[in-house]
């Protein structure tokens, strides 16, 4: 396989690598993958979360935007100031199940972690 046939490679949502490049419909670099939206459990994809390139925030990429999921990038149906003007992603507080209380050990919801995005 050449490196241009691996570039054009379509793959799953849940393959999607951290930090992989994602494009505007230009073609041009906009930022990175930083995170996966989506439910494992009900298979569904919801976007992307994108790390803006030369900014400090981030941005969410609706499923309905991505053009395509490739091995070596996500490209979107967006201008570069289309994805400017995107508002900065807010991660929502999520919650699980666990074994909570002080004295008194019961079942109760307990809040996720502050930060769910891979290590780089």
């Amino acid at each position: 396989m050449t490196d241009s046939s691996k570039e054009s490679t379509p793959i799953a949502w849940r393959a999607v690598t951290y930090l992989t490049p994602v494009v505007a419909a230009n073609g041009q670099s906009v930022g990175v993958v930083r995170e996966i939206l989506g439910s494992d459990a009900e298979d569904l994809f919801h976007g992307i979360r994108v790390g803006l390139n030369g900014e400090s925030r981030d941005v969410m990429l609706s499923a309905n935007q991505v053009t395509a999921l490739t091995t070596a990038r996500i490209e979107s149906d967006l201008t570069p100031a289309d994805f400017e003007a995107l508002p900065t992603y807010v991660d929502e507080a999520t919650y699980h199940l666990a074994s909570v209380g002080w004295l008194r050990k019961h079942l109760g919801w307990t809040r996720d972690s502050g930060k769910d995005e891979e290590p780089g």
